[in-house]
């Protein structure tokens, strides 16, 4: 049952990553989800490159840029949590493991607070939420 609560945390991040994902995609060629509510900022957003580099690209594609990095992550996240709780739950034995697992989720809740809206944020709260839970009954020392 334990995995099974692992799992269930980790296949929330997994959702969440994957829809992050797809709405990246989809922005590339035709912009509606992660554009800004002002149309005109998107129009400035893609005149307009990082100071940093002169040879960046347009702010907009970087935007989106970070936006895939961030899908990649977070399914990453969710695959390897995943993945152990099904396959390799012994790895969580590791205390550090433990603590590392839930940080980086418990990472994901603040940055939704701080910088997202309420659907990551409720995501995020559920997913590590039920990883730690998980966690402890798997290994309550």
């Amino acid at each position: 049952m334990a995995s099974y609560m692992i799992l269930a945390g980790a296949g929330i991040f997994f959702l969440l990553g994957f829809l992050h994902l797809i709405y990246s995609f989809l922005d590339v060629k035709d912009p509606k989800r992660f554009v800004p509510a002002t149309p005109e900022l998107l129009v400035a957003l893609q005149n307009t490159t990082i100071r940093m580099r002169k040879d960046a690209k347009n702010f907009w594609l970087s935007s989106l840029g970070f936006h895939f990095s961030h899908s990649v992550g977070v399914l990453f996240y969710a695959f390897i949590v995943g993945y152990c709780a099904l396959v390799r739950p012994d790895f969580f034995a590791d205390y550090i493991i433990r603590i590392v697992v839930v940080l980086v989720g418990a990472s994901y809740v603040a940055m939704a607070r701080a910088f997202w809206f309420i659907i990551p944020l409720v995501g995020a709260v559920l997913g590590v939420g039920l990883i730690g839970i998980g966690l402890a009954i798997l290994y309550p020392y």
